[in-house]
């Protein structure tokens, strides 16, 4: 002990000694968090993930938190693949790509796309980019995208995520050996309106210009359909160029649509001249509870108003005739009209959108000679309206003796034969029908009425001499024609199959299609009882083994038939 310092003094120096020693080897040394975060989780679970919805919330779970300052649009991106013209509906092989619910797509994003992603510089501008909205949730390790409107319906795209995504620390997304990557997940959506009905115009027709400022309705169509009826329900009709929206409100079901397919809106203000408008989402909800989205950008729809008010009726000069039992009027108003023909109290309504027919079957109490008294509205979309009358004298085809029946279902390029696989679906009324002396010729009204007044061979093939029960199907085909044919579907055993020569027609029926009529002889010479007017081109290879169909009522006029929803045929049985 040093004989001049006491006791006390060189134990607290001691202390004080030990104290600095033991904290400066025990303090521990810097951290440095060298180690990239990595992807650990994913609400896209396979490399491909189908059937999602159009409008998806995707998430992203990282090993550890995010710096957020890495995330934006130049790093993290979802990119649309390219439609390719090679349809692939009939076999799912494509040359390039891959095939999707029919269509061939191929990867979008270039080599030099991806170098741009790797360095968080992509240009978000591109045409197959999505725009994405982005949140980092629990300590920034879980980030949710967002499409900011709905995807396009069954259509490819890729998420790609690059290594400008950074940690906290400024290291890069890397993969289980620590190498830098871009990780990325493909997804398949589902069909349009699988996040929500997508509203688009019906009238004012797509694309529509000088819609009148004071636009008394705007009807749109809806997929899925939504449920009616929904009275407080609202839609936003959208302005572009940052101009004030406008509510649609008091909806109604459009007539002649399918229940929740179509619904008629009032703006509830005056358009604002000169601007471009589009349906948009609201308060209208589907069977699912889910609100109405501004439509993809591909479904989207637009109309523009033009310099001010309309306030003159729509202007035209009806053409009226008969077809068979059918009263068709030939409207050319120059505008978009609704129209309204009634004949004693029977009523059809129609859009026409500026030309077009509007048809009505008219009852069996109408015999030949009779006076048929027809009366026309025409309201276009100011509301503004016009009276139309007129009169027409019942032809032979309203004889009692002519038997009602008519033509359902052609199928001109069948999958199976040709001619021997084709054929035409007849219907008989509600009073049955008897076949005999009924021709089927593929040929026009006109065709045959030529024919007769020149004194020619009247064309068309007999039908055989059968009785068909009230509403009963039949089908017509070719001597070759066979039920085990496995290529076309074949019609139920108990469909009545009406056998001609080798061919319906003359040589068969045209792959692009042809007319058709069912006709028979009375004192006024051949009597169309019913036709197709080939209003469809079947000769596309996607119409090969689809046929096409008629409405439901007499009339032969282009709205009534459409092809095949099902895209294909369904011989003795009605879609």
């Amino acid at each position: 002990m040093h004989p001049s310092r006491p006791p006390h003094s060189l134990a607290l120096t001691c202390a004080l000694v030990c104290l600095v020693v033991t904290t400066s080897c025990l303090a521990a040394p810097p951290q440095v968090d060298l180690d990239g975060p990595r992807v650990v989780d994913s609400s896209l679970a396979g490399p491909r993930s189908i059937e999602l919805s159009v409008l998806p919330t995707l998430s992203v779970t990282f090993s550890e938190p995010i710096d957020p300052a890495t995330v934006h649009a130049g790093s993290v991106v979802l990119a649309a693949w390219d439609i390719l013209d090679a349809p692939c509906s009939l076999t799912p092989i494509c040359d390039e790509g891959s095939c999707e619910r029919g269509r061939c797509q191929a990867q979008s994003l270039s080599s030099g796309d991806r170098s741009a992603l790797e360095r968080g510089e992509l240009d978000p501008g591109q045409a197959h980019v999505v725009t994405l909205e982005h949140e980092l949730h629990d300590d920034d390790t879980r980030l949710l995208l967002r499409p900011r409107r709905p995807l396009d319906a069954h259509r490819r795209y890729t998420l790609l995520i690059g290594p400008a995504v950074r940690d906290r620390g400024g290291a890069p997304l890397v993969d289980d050996y620590e190498r830098a990557v871009v990780w990325q997940r493909d997804l398949v959506t589902a069909g349009p309106g699988s996040a929500g009905p997508e509203p688009q115009l019906v009238a004012p027709a797509a694309g529509s210009l000088d819609v009148a400022t004071n636009l008394a309705h705007v009807q749109t169509k809806l997929w899925p359909p939504v449920p009616l009826p929904q009275p407080d329900a609202r839609l936003e009709l959208e302005a572009a160029d940052g101009n004030a929206s406008i509510a649609l409100v008091d909806p109604s079901a459009c007539p002649g649509w399918a229940p929740g397919t179509c619904l008629r809106w009032r703006p509830a203000q005056l358009l604002a001249p000169h601007t471009r408008y589009r349906p948009a989402g609201g308060s209208l909800v589907d069977r699912l509870g889910r609100p109405a989205l501004l439509p993809a950008a591909s479904r989207e729809t637009w109309f523009g108003s033009g310099a001010g008010p309309d306030d003159t009726p729509p202007e035209a000069e009806p053409i009226a005739h008969l077809s068979g039992p059918c009263l068709a009027v030939w409207i050319d108003a120059g505008e978009p009209v609704e129209a309204i023909l009634s004949v004693d109290e029977q009523q059809r309504r129609a859009t026409i959108p500026a030309s077009g027919y509007i048809g009505l079957e008219l009852d069996a109490a109408v015999l030949p000679a009779d006076l048929i008294a027809w009366s026309l509205e025409l309201r276009d979309l100011a509301d503004n309206t016009s009276q139309h009358h007129g009169q027409l004298v019942a032809g032979p085809g309203f004889d009692p003796s002519v038997p009602r029946v008519r033509i359902t279902e052609v199928l001109a390029n069948p999958s199976g034969p040709e001619p021997h696989a084709e054929f035409v679906e007849l219907l008989a009324g509600p009073d049955g029908a008897d076949l005999s002396g009924l021709y089927l010729a593929d040929v026009s009204p006109a065709q045959l009425q030529q024919a007769w007044l020149a004194g020619e061979d009247l064309p068309g093939d007999p039908l055989p001499s059968v009785a068909l029960g009230p509403s009963e199907l039949a089908i017509v085909v070719a001597s070759g024609w066979t039920a085990d044919d496995a290529v076309d579907p074949a019609p139920p055993p108990s469909t009545k199959v009406l056998v001609v020569d080798a061919s319906i027609g003359a040589s068969g029926l045209k792959n692009v299609g042809e007319p058709v009529t069912l006709w028979t002889t009375t004192a006024h010479g051949p009597t169309p009882i019913s036709t197709y007017a080939n209003w469809i081109d079947t000769g596309a290879s996607a119409h090969n083994g689809r046929s096409v169909i008629a409405g439901a009522d007499a009339c032969d006029l282009p709205d009534r038939w459409r092809s095949h929803p099902q895209g294909r045929s369904t011989p003795g049985q009605l879609p």
